[in-house]
């Protein structure tokens, strides 16, 4: 029997060439755990992973080390939503900082937060704005209601600062005199 398949003689043509593609995958290189893993999965394959661990915002725009970084949080986000651990891995990848301030710390509504994202030289477009918003949205918890989001710029760079002092006091020396030594 030369044909090695093992689907029924009454298959049709599509589970035929179904079967014949599936029968390619074993010649694929690369081992399942290496695909499933965000550090070893190869770039072009980092949006399927990524919709396979439900990530919540993608841009292919990004670097590969931001989409794997990404990845590797997805899953501490969705077992930690709706703390502020969930809130910090859905900014921070996207590199921002930021600072959550709740109602107890600033004598608000019981309730409420708000929060300051610091941003770098290149600052923050509109539209990262409104994504910046819903993936907060998304992130909070039910309870709580985001009553700002700040941008504070950040930039870094060398500052030389001194100080001196001048300080003096009327002083004078009289020539040494050697004290009586008595015997």
């Amino acid at each position: 029997m030369s044909d090695s398949r093992l689907l029924p003689t009454g298959s049709s043509p599509l589970e035929v060439a179904a079967a014949k593609a599936c029968a390619e995958i074993e010649k694929t290189p690369v081992s399942i755990r290496e695909l499933w893993n965000p550090d070893t999965c190869p770039a072009n394959l980092l949006p399927w992973l990524a919709w396979s661990f439900s990530v919540d915002r993608w841009d292919d725009k990004w670097p590969e080390a931001t989409k794997r970084a990404v990845i590797r949080d997805a899953y501490f986000i969705h077992c930690h939503k709706g703390t502020i651990g969930a809130i910090r891995r859905v900014v921070e990848p996207l590199g921002y900082l930021i600072e959550v301030r709740e109602w107890w710390q600033l004598n608000e509504e019981p309730g409420t937060f708000r929060i300051v994202v610091g941003v770098l030289e290149q600052g923050i477009t509109e539209e990262m704005y409104q994504e910046l918003e819903r993936l907060v949205a998304d992130a909070k918890p039910a309870s709580r209601h985001l009553t700002g989001l700040a941008i504070s710029l950040s930039t870094t760079g060398n500052i030389f600062a001194g100080a001196g002092c001048y300080h003096g006091d009327a002083l004078m020396v009289y020539p040494y005199t050697p004290e009586a030594i008595i015997v």
